[in-house]
Formats: structure tokens, sequence, C-alpha cells
């Protein structure tokens, strides 16, 4: 038996159970990138939104198949390699590459289709003709093709604004061609001797970029789709053109049963974009911060919310991610378990669920319209319950063990690679030693061996912090001094404390959660 699933359905504007069109499979798309630059922050944030949906749907039981397409060609791709004196292709096949490579990183998991626009030109065109049969499209005199909103009744019905107000907007880019400026392009035409293009009954041109999504989803989907997401950017005109012209294509209604999308990245309350060039490519941000970190930043807001994007917030979050590392780390050193294990570990599932408390509220979290801070405070609760069983029933082999694999299925379930919980550089044997001559000489107390060199930084940057609390700067500074000389920098925030290893990201002091 299934755990119930309610998603938010941008068409209907609530929260509704999810039923597939047939029960046991979901049919589920996701508008991909258009390929012509490093993928950002932007980027990051829709795909890990859509893997975490993609990997509950399986956590549950359901067969999907998951298409996520790529636009491999469109005007931004043709102006980087004019001004690169370079084939279009070759721009799109090198941030392609990147694209999957960032994914990969992130451990985003690869769909089950991923359709390339310049593939499915065949499909565009048999759509197209379709339409200008059925009176919904027309023929401009340049052999460009346009797609009647008015021709589509209940057009506007996903982003719900009123026609006047969407006609007002058309009407700032005008087009001579179109019958009504909230027609919008199914294929643009271009000079006969442009190499960059494909032939057509109506002339040479390009597809419309809503064009693609339609083609695709019909040649691997059929008529009709359960799930169709992308960034909230895209609902007009791209997803409300999708539905207009699937819909007056194969005259099934609904074309997509559930839409759901998700809030932006922010900087400075502004969205994050390419085009206004406040963004931070996927790379650049892991540059200083693992994988997971990133993930677990990204999961801390509802999807449906903007997330604020800055180092603080991400120092935070690498607090956070580090402590559940570092409880790994000393579990698999506890139980005796290689990191490979690590990686290949069973970890319970739907079926299980009843065995375990914080799988049972993960599900109904997950199960409540994504709600990944909740489940996020459900990861924290387990990993709190395996530190105390560490710490108080070291013997208890059987315990640890259950604790340890109950927060690890957390972690999983959540796509969080297990295989970074021992990227982080150990400490140094000379740098271990140091800092334990640091100990007894703030403590006058004489350490035994054996102590986890991290819980023993830890317990240093502790003290500093109560240092600070009692207002002796002194000896808060002299604690980061002694630090600092032996290659461990330290980084304040209103989170907690990071640090550094030889300019490393290694992990984190206490951080107050």
């Amino acid at each position: 038996m299934k755990a119930p699933l309610t998603v938010y359905n941008t068409l209907t504007g609530r929260k509704e159970p999810f039923e597939p069109l047939s029960p046991g499979a979901v049919r589920m798309y996701v508008c991909g990138p258009t390929v012509y630059d490093e993928a950002h922050l932007g980027h990051a944030r829709c795909y890990i939104t859509w893997d975490v949906l993609y990997r509950f749907l399986r956590y549950l039981g359901y067969t999907v198949r998951y298409a996520r397409n790529i636009t491999d060609v469109d005007d931004k791709i043709l102006n980087r390699a004019k001004e690169q004196n370079v084939p279009f292709r070759s721009i799109s096949e090198h941030y392609t590459k990147l694209f999957h490579e960032d994914m990969a990183t992130l451990n985003v998991l690869p769909p089950t289709d991923e359709p390339k626009a310049t593939e499915y030109i065949d499909e565009m065109l048999e759509g197209i003709r379709t339409l200008v049969d059925n009176k919904t499209a027309y023929i401009s005199a340049d052999g460009s093709v346009y797609f009647r909103a008015g021709a589509k009744a209940d057009y506007g019905k996903l982003s719900k604004k009123p026609l006047d107000d969407l006609k007002a907007g058309a009407r700032v880019e005008v087009d001579p061609q179109k019958e009504s400026p909230l027609d919008f392009a199914l294929w643009k035409a271009i000079p006969a001797d442009d190499p960059d293009g494909w032939d057509a009954p109506w002339a040479r041109g390009r597809p419309g970029w809503h064009m693609e999504c339609s083609a695709m989803n019909h040649r691997i989907f059929g008529d009709q789709i359960d799930i169709h997401t992308g960034g909230a950017d895209l609902i007009f005109p791209h997803h409300e053109n999708e539905i207009a012209q699937s819909e007056a294509w194969t005259g099934k209604i609904p074309f997509v049963k559930y839409w759901m999308h998700n809030g932006f990245v922010n900087v400075s309350g502004e969205k994050m974009s390419k085009s206004l060039g406040n963004f931070s490519t996927i790379r650049r941000v892991l540059e200083r911060y693992d994988p997971n970190t990133l993930r677990y930043f990204l999961l801390t807001n509802h999807y449906r919310m903007p997330v604020d994007f800055s180092d603080e917030a991400l120092g935070g979050a690498k607090n956070r991610m580090n402590k559940i590392h570092r409880a790994f780390r000393h579990g698999c050193d506890v139980l005796g378990l290689h990191p490979q294990v690590l990686a290949e570990f069973d970890v319970p599932g739907h079926s299980q669920a009843e065995d375990y408390r914080h799988l049972q509220a993960f599900e109904e979290q997950m199960g409540d319209d994504l709600n990944t801070p909740q489940a996020l405070a459900t990861l924290a609760e387990a990993i709190t319950d395996l530190n105390t069983a560490l710490a108080e029933t070291a013997e208890d082999l059987p315990g640890i063990r259950r604790h340890f694999t109950e927060a690890l299925a957390l972690f999983v379930h959540l796509g969080f690679n297990p295989q970074r919980v021992f990227d982080e550089d150990r400490l140094p044997p000379d740098t271990v030693a140091a800092l334990r001559t640091i100990y007894n000489e703030l403590t006058g107390q004489w350490l035994e061996p054996g102590k986890d060199p991290e819980t023993l930084l830890s317990e240093i940057i502790g003290m500093r912090q109560q240092a600070k609390a009692t207002k002796n700067w002194t000896q808060a500074d002299a604690i980061r001094k002694h630090l600092s000389d032996i290659g461990i920098r330290l980084m304040d925030s209103k989170d907690g404390t990071t640090w550094e290893l030889a300019g490393v990201p290694a992990g984190s002091g206490a951080d107050g959660h």
C-alpha cells in the first residue's frame, strides 16, 4: 500500500492527492537547460528539487519514466557560436557535457529519457502541420507559423492572468507577422541559405521554443502525462503555451494532470539569472562548498519558496552537513565499516518504514508536498540519536547499527551522496598531536589517546565560544591564534564557526544545532 502523497498543482492552485493516470506508473517531464553557458545555482535548485521528487516517487514504489530535455538550438546558442566563430553544435555539445558533470557532482540522478531538440524536428513538424490543418495555427507572409492563442478559450488557465494583462505584456514587442499580440511562434522562418535550420513545408526555419517540449512529450509519453515541472519563471509564457498547443494538437485535456514549479534563488531579493548578471555558477560555488552542503542549502526552504543565496547561509548549511558527515564517519569507525561499504549500504525503504520512527516521519513530511525543511529536521534528530548512542552505548553495537542505518536511510532518500562523507581530508597526525597539546594547556588536564580528532577540535572551538560569551576576548583570540599557528583557520558566522585546513574546507566546530 503506497503512502499518501499530496502535491501543489499550479493549474488548480491547491494541494491535491497524487493519483497517476495509470496506476503504479508515473510519466514525469522536467524542462531542462538551454545549453549556451555553465549551469548556475538556479539550475541546481530546479534539478535538485525534481531529483528529490523522482527519488520519492520511486521510494513509494512507483515505476517512473522521467524525461528531462536539452534545448540544444536556440538564439542564445546561435549568438554564442557566432561570437566564437564555431558551429552552434560545438557550443551546445560542450555545455551539455558540463551540465552532465555538474548534475553528477550534485548527485542528481540521470533521467530515463533525455531528448534533445534537434532530434525531434520531425515530431515538431508533424504537430505544427496538425495545428495548421485544424486552424489553431496560421502561416505568416514570411513562412513562419504562429499559434492562435484566441483559439483556446481557456488560454491563461495556468498563469491565471487576465487576458487583457497578457495582451498588454505581449504588446511590448510588436510583431507585424502576428494576427494578435498573444499569438506565439511554432516555427520561425530563416533565409533559405542559412545552414543552421531545417526545411519545412512553409519555409526553412527553426522551431519555436514552446513547440520543442510538446513534441518531446508527444513522442515519449503520448497525449497526456502525470507531472510536468520547471522553474516558476516558466509558468508564462512557456508552460501556458505548451498547454495550449498540446491540447489543440491532440484534443486531450488535460495535457498535464499536475503542474509543479520551484521558486527562485535570489540574491539581495532579486532572482538569480544569467540575464541579470548576478548569478554564481555551480562550479564556482563548489570550489568552496562540498556538493552535499549545496544540496542541503537548497533544501532548507520549501521548493515553492524562494531561497536567498549568501555565503552566510551556505556557511550554516556547511556546519550542519559537516556535523552529519562527522557522525557517519564516527559510526563507520565504531562499526568497523569500510568507506566503500557506506555507498553500498542497504538502507530501509518504504516497506520497512513502520519499523523506524524517523523514517515514518520522513514519509509523512515528504508526502505533504515534499516538505524538505521538515525532512531535514528529522534527519537532524536521527543524527542526534546516533551521536547519543555512539557516546553513551559504545558497547551496544546492534543499537548503534540501527541508529546508523536509519540516519543513513534519510540521508540517502534525500539524495545526499554517502561517498562524500569521507571526502574531507582527515587531520594530519602532526596537527592532531598539536591539538592535544592545545587542549591540555587550555584545560590543565591530560587527554588520554583515542578521542576523535574532529571532536577534539570541536571542543576547542567550543571553549573559544565560551570565552567569547563571557567576554574573555584575550583567551578567545589566543585560541584562534593557537589554531592558526597549526594551520587551522576559523570563520565565524551567526550559525557558528567553520574551520578550514590549509585553505581547504574540512569541517566545522560547535554549530549550535
